[in-house]
């Protein structure tokens, strides 16, 4: 048999993608299930070769070198081993070919394998939520930072004439420094796909689709209209706020009926699994028996899936639609699993169990970083309200002391201005419209890369981000609208 070249090897592997430690825990603990139903091993690697995640592809290589160039399945999965960049898929890779060579039972080492990743995943999920937490701290001082920027560039320009060109740069400083902050704490962030919001899924989920097709070209027509009629920026902020609010709400609401869904899909298996094997029968038998009531967030697909599986759909596509309805991407994997064991002829309640704990594994974790995500969006907010309050203040305060001495001036002659030290601009001065307009730009800069760190710190779908921006824009919208007239009263006692 003609060996495989080093070309031939880069041929193979080229486009295959670095895994993570989920894809590797969902992968084999589909494999280890199927597996369990007696199945050969050109169908296991087949089967396998089908998921849709980034680990999939690496045994799609490993079963084409068995069916179209006649190597074994323990040769093809050395060769592929060898040849990946992934350490993850490497180790795996070698370490199957190993077993296969030795002759162990392929049920038994996907099992044991499954099992060690699922211990391996939660560590590293672990480890992702410490680099987490410390990033959400220093969060806070990036931001306090890019604010502080801005205030010496307000303040400076009381006391020395920096010129238009020190002073862009340290906008540009200010700018990189707030965008750099939130795409570290999004890359710190575990990586994970929870809601699948698709026409398919839950109400919620369908209204926060039709408004995002909605909402933003309704909120820019709104924008672009209120500045040609020159209405103050404030109320536009807050009018685009309360645009947002809708669909932020439902991509929020969708995703704690998500949240909900996912803490019952665990239990619901493990107890149909357990009724079928108990009872002799088949699961849709099974649905039957159970009592649905003790499972209130998926209460209503259930009886949906129940009433298909009376009207003798096949069985297939039943469990399909249930997990496209249900909105959830873990109970979409879960019940893949699930379903396609089962189908195989693996024991229900079997298959039911390490279903199970697939799923609660994943549901345990999510609320750990849940605890996380709580304190920082409320800090997040606190802190951005303050800071565009802030912000505002120092501008108004400059522009109506500005104002104060120059009308000043203006009554008392020449000679008051020559008495003052500090070489004040005047309202006309470039530097003084300039630092207006970064005032506001980056109160605006902030509401969005604030929004997105939220978004990524919660991990939820990227339309919740519409929910942090329209909290964000109403903050600074009655920040520029409250805190000039407040200054001016101040200022004039």
């Amino acid at each position: 048999m003609t060996p495989i070249s080093k070309s031939g090897k880069r041929a193979v592997t080229k486009s295959l993608r670095d895994v993570t430690g989920a894809d590797l825990y969902h992968q084999l603990t589909y494999m280890s299930t199927t597996a369990s139903s007696g199945i050969s091993r050109d169908r296991i690697f087949k089967l396998a070769a089908k998921l849709k995640r980034p680990t999939a592809p690496y045994f799609q290589r490993v079963h084409l070198l068995a069916q179209k160039l006649g190597y074994d399945y323990a040769r093809a999965c050395s060769l592929i081993g060898d040849a990946v960049k992934s350490n993850f898929m490497k180790s795996l890779l070698l370490r199957l070919a190993d077993a296969l060579v030795s002759g162990q039972p392929e049920p038994d080492f996907l099992a044991e394998e499954a099992e060690v990743q699922g211990d391996v995943y939660e560590k590293e999920y672990e480890r992702d939520l410490t680099s987490l937490t410390k990033w959400t701290d220093a969060y806070g001082a990036i931001i306090v930072s890019t604010a502080l920027i801005i205030i010496v560039n307000l303040v400076s320009t009381m006391i020395y004439s920096l010129g238009l060109n020190l002073i862009i740069g340290l906008v540009i400083l200010a700018v990189f420094t707030a965008l750099g902050g939130t795409w570290v704490l999004a890359r710190s962030a575990p990586d994970e796909t929870r809601d699948l919001f698709t026409p398919s899924g839950p109400r919620s989920q369908q209204w926060a689709l039709r408004l995002a097709k909605l909402t933003p070209p309704f909120a820019a027509g709104v924008s672009l209209l209120a500045f040609v009629l020159k209405i103050d920026l404030g109320w536009i902020l807050i009018a685009n706020g309360g645009l947002l609010l809708p669909l932020g709400i439902a991509s929020l609401l969708g995703g704690k009926e998500i949240e909900s869904k996912d803490k019952e899909i665990g239990p619901f298996l493990r107890s149909l699994g357990a009724t079928a094997v108990s009872t002799g029968t088949t699961l849709t038998e099974a649905m039957n028996r159970l009592d649905l009531d003790s499972f209130s967030a998926l209460q209503s697909d259930l009886e949906r899936l129940r009433l298909r599986l009376r009207a003798s759909i096949e069985p297939q596509l039943c469990w399909q639609k249930f997990a496209l309805e249900t909105g959830s991407q873990l109970i979409n994997e879960t019940i893949g699993i699930f379903n396609d064991a089962v189908d195989l002829g693996a024991d229900a309640d079997v298959v039911g169990l390490r279903a199970s704990q697939f799923a609660n594994q994943t549901v345990m974790l999510r609320a750990k970083r849940q605890v996380i995500t709580s304190t920082f969006v409320s800090l997040t907010l606190v802190i951005h309200g303050a800071i565009a309050a802030l912000m505002v203040i120092i501008m108004e305060v400059m522009q109506t002391f500005v104002e104060m001495i120059w009308s000043t001036a203006a009554m008392e002659g020449e000679q008051v201005m020559q008495s003052v030290v500090l070489p004040l601009p005047s309202m006309d001065d470039p530097q003084m419209q300039f630092l207006h307009y970064v005032t506001t730009g980056m109160i605006l800069l902030l509401a969005v890369a604030n929004s997105v760190a939220m978004s990524a710190t919660d991990g939820g779908h990227k339309l919740r981000i519409a929910y942090y921006l329209s909290i964000l824009l109403f903050l600074s919208g009655i920040c520029l609208l409250a805190m000039p007239p407040m200054i001016g009263m101040i200022m004039q006692v």
